[in-house]
């Protein structure tokens, strides 16, 4: 089963649009996904229609009220286990002594998952360093890291790029970043030759790549999270569509080589 967490330190970027992407996208191949709303702000549930007032989340696995698949919410768009504010009450039940020991209470919760998913991917909050982004990143097999096209879009690399080097010296070694995926690209501007090194820079720091792929900025993105519907389903033919299922086939394509 492989583990993704989508990932940066700086909101705006397109993570849970690359979640949502990734998990509907997937879950219309031979794999099966489950999406993860690791967000107390519930962006990805509300885009896979959940009800995030009135929902079990991971928290209420943690506290021990439910199993880890009586949590999991089966939707028209793929199965995902909801976030919601309650995510936040994790800081205060993990805090102390019993952090440390909490760190890996998300891999070993989605280890018994194994067969029913072939896929998992984890969405998280803007911050780096809490307990939720770090439980994530124990928890992950390989991280994608979306970048969007715009002048300050290498902000909250640093913290990241530190996050991840204590996540393989102190717990999961073999760690990796998959790729570097840009993203709200307007077609009607070009990227900066600067931006461009800047992120290839980063990328060849980290020992990873940017993916060949991008996606186009359009409203068809947004308008698909209101209704609730997947991109894929809403607008087909927009050129983000397009472009999230050839990410999808290149991401995919790792595997091979992994």
């Amino acid at each position: 089963m492989r583990i993704t967490t989508i990932i940066n330190g700086k909101g705006g970027v397109g993570k849970t649009t690359t979640t949502h992407a990734l998990a509907t996208g997937i879950d219309k191949t031979k794999y099966k996904a489950l999406a993860i709303d690791y967000d107390p702000q519930g962006n990805l549930s509300h885009a896979f229609g959940v009800d995030v007032n009135n929902v079990p989340t991971l928290y209420h696995v943690f506290r021990g009220d439910l199993d880890v698949k009586e949590a999991i919410q089966h939707t028209p768009q793929g199965d995902i286990l909801a976030g919601n504010a309650w995510l936040a009450q994790l800081e205060a039940m993990f805090s102390g002594a019993a952090y440390l020991k909490s760190i890996r209470k998300l891999k070993t919760l989605l280890s018994s998952l194994e067969g029913e998913y072939t896929h998992v991917f984890i969405d998280n909050q803007p911050l780096i360093g809490g307990i939720l982004t770090t439980q994530s990143l124990a928890s992950a097999t390989d991280l994608i890291v979306p970048i969007s096209a715009e002048v300050f879009a290498l902000q909250g690399l640093a913290r990241l790029q530190e996050a991840i080097g204590e996540i393989k010296e102190n717990i999961s070694p073999s760690l990796r970043i998959d790729g570097v995926l840009l993203t709200k690209l307007n077609p009607r501007t070009n990227i900066s030759a600067g931006l461009t090194k800047a992120i290839n820079k980063w990328a060849e720091l980290e020992k990873t790549k940017v993916y060949k792929s991008f996606i186009r900025e359009s409203v068809s993105v947004k308008e698909a999270q209101v209704n609730k519907q997947s991109l894929f389903d809403f607008a087909p033919e927009s050129n983000p569509s397009k472009d999230y299922l050839s990410f999808i086939q290149e991401y995919l394509e790792t595997e091979k080589a992994v």
